[in-house]
């Protein structure tokens, strides 16, 4: 019985010592930045002056756009699109601006389906300063036109 204690012992021991191999390899560095980068960083904004190609109101799955309204800005190194979101570009009380304008828009170059699209957050048409987005680049609903506010709003109910 005095020979299989120690024979067990190392046995037990290289044992333990084969699992915590892997333990210690597995180990990783824990990281001080975020996984995501954010979507819209301010501090990465620029502001384009240029003259309006074509105008989208809704684009469709089949263009592969982002959803919404977009500008197809011609600048002096290419075309861009601008992406404006849910603001209507058409329409009464809104914004009207067509191909020849010239505009000035104010957002974040973003690459989206392999596109270029400035994610436009303020947009200047006719002397008009229209704010698309916030600072954080979440849309901003537009004002709502008359006739189509909601029963609560005009002071009846549901």
């Amino acid at each position: 019985m005095k020979w299989r204690s120690p024979v067990l012992a190392r046995s037990t021991f290289l044992a333990l010592g084969l699992f915590a191999i892997p333990i210690y390899a597995q180990t990783v560095e824990p990281t001080s930045r975020s996984v995501a980068p954010p979507k819209y960083d301010i501090r990465s904004e620029v502001r384009l002056t240029a003259t309006v190609s074509s105008v989208i109101c809704n684009a469709t799955p089949e263009m592969k756009m982002l959803a919404g309204s977009h500008l197809i800005l011609e600048t002096a190194s290419g075309k861009i699109d601008a992406s404006l979101g849910v603001f209507p570009i058409a329409g009464e009380g809104t914004s009207s601006v067509s191909a020849g304008e010239r505009v000035q828009v104010t957002g974040v170059v973003k690459t989206v389906r392999g596109q270029r699209v400035l994610v436009t957050r303020l947009v200047l048409i006719n002397g008009h300063t229209y704010k698309v987005r916030n600072e954080h680049g979440f849309v901003l609903m537009p004002a709502a036109r008359p006739g189509t506010a909601n029963a609560e709003a005009k002071g009846g109910r549901l």
